[in-house]
């Protein structure tokens, strides 16, 4: 809502011919206006023209009623100008709570003094104390001992092994109890699995396999056919072109390769082993 600011009170807004005369008006008395200063604000009493009086903040406000029928704007270069926006002021209405009981003075550096000289003073001392606790305790026994080297060193009774320590105990020989638990919950898993070997053991009942012995003739002929292959796939491999420029002259030089290494591994085997047993399943 606008306010208006009537300063004479026998003009009419609605008479005013040319608007931006009153608006430049307005805005000169607007601009010219003088700063608010820091001083406390102080109530006036301002003596109206019909003879009544008013209370108002200050002396300045004696003419304003309703306000401007038009807000001016103000300019550009005022934009968020320094303290030139609302202020805000926290309420100072904190009040410290009352305390029930005095609050005691602050106590003097002498007295400090002399209240920590006290209490070292106080002390105890654990010295003479536990000099007069060993005076009345009873005489300690220390643990059985042997001396079996030339240096007259003791050692523990207890660690050598001549004392029966674990036997004695009411464990010893049985089987651990997290042990027994372990069997327990893996019984019935043994059980699964030894019906399922014994199922697979069914299934896959298969005749005993004969074995005999490669004769001598017939390992002769298998190792001489081997050799005559091995000469007629080597005679082809050194026949090839020594120049592999495509795919296929280096697939065929490979495969002919491993075809050698081949060969002769199945030479060598039937050469070194004289005995040779192959099965007739």
């Amino acid at each position: 809502m606008s306010l208006v600011y009537i300063t004479r009170h026998n003009e009419n807004i609605n008479d005013l011919e040319n608007k931006s005369d009153y608006y430049q008006l307005l805005h000169s008395s607007f601009t010219s206006r003088p700063k608010a200063s820091k001083k406390k604000k102080i109530d006036a009493v301002i003596k109206l023209p019909d003879g009544k009086q008013l209370l108002t903040g200050s002396q300045k406000s004696e003419h304003k009623t309703m306000g401007y029928s038009e807000t001016p704007l103000r300019e550009p270069c005022e934009f968020l100008r320094k303290n030139g926006g609302v202020k805000w002021q926290r309420k100072r209405d904190h009040t410290c709570p009352k305390r029930d009981e005095p609050i005691l003075p602050v106590p003097r550096l002498e007295d400090l003094k002399k209240e920590k000289r006290d209490k070292e003073k106080k002390k105890v001392n654990f010295i003479k104390k536990n000099a007069n606790c060993i005076k009345g305790a009873p005489a300690k026994w220390h643990p059985p001992q042997y001396i079996d080297f030339h240096t007259g060193t003791p050692r523990r009774l207890e660690n050598s092994g001549l004392v029966p320590k674990y036997v004695c105990s009411g464990d010893f020989g049985k089987v651990p109890c997290y042990l027994r638990v372990r069997k327990r919950a893996l019984r019935p898993t043994l059980e699964k699995c030894k019906s399922e070997q014994i199922q697979l053991a069914e299934r896959c009942k298969f005749n005993e396999v004969n074995i005999r012995q490669l004769p001598s003739e017939e390992r002769d002929n298998i190792l001489k056919g081997l050799k005559q292959h091995f000469n007629n796939v080597f005679k082809a491999y050194q026949s090839g072109s020594l120049y592999t420029d495509t795919i296929s002259k280096r697939l065929r030089k490979s495969n002919l390769e491993k075809e050698l290494r081949q060969l002769e591994h199945d030479i060598f085997l039937l050469e070194s082993n004289p005995v040779i047993y192959v099965s007739e399943f």
